[in-house]
């Protein structure tokens, strides 16, 4: 039992490292992120997205004109395109049609605003 818990926690931290580095080599070359602006009358959110793999997206959330990280995701390309509802919700999985999984309630969570944080 512990060596397998051992193994999950090892194999978790060697995920998050490579998550991280991706992350990072992202940052790196602004010129590959695209950005994508709420379509509501006031324009409050703007999501950058960059692939940081093969299949995998980078998604970050800010305040149009802030530059301070709302929410932080990264998926399996499933679609590039995002749908903004005008029931306060972003969906960037657009194959998911509950709003449970690969979507982030506007304004996002004091919980995306922390995870954000993280490195």
């Amino acid at each position: 039992m512990r060596l397998a818990l051992c193994v999950a926690v090892v194999l978790l931290g060697v995920k998050y490292c490579f998550e991280a580095k991706a992350r990072f080599r992202a940052d790196g070359h602004p010129e590959a992120w695209w950005s994508e602006v709420s379509p509501d009358r006031d324009e409050t959110y703007t999501a950058r997205l960059a692939f940081i793999g093969r299949t995998t997206i980078l998604l970050r959330l800010y305040r149009t004109g802030d530059p301070t990280l709302l929410a932080e995701r990264s998926y399996t390309e499933a679609g590039v395109a995002l749908r903004w509802t005008d029931d306060g919700w972003l969906i960037y999985d657009t194959s998911d049609t509950s709003y449970e999984e690969g979507s982030i309630r506007l304004p996002p969570t004091r919980l995306d605003n922390l995870l954000a944080k993280l490195p």
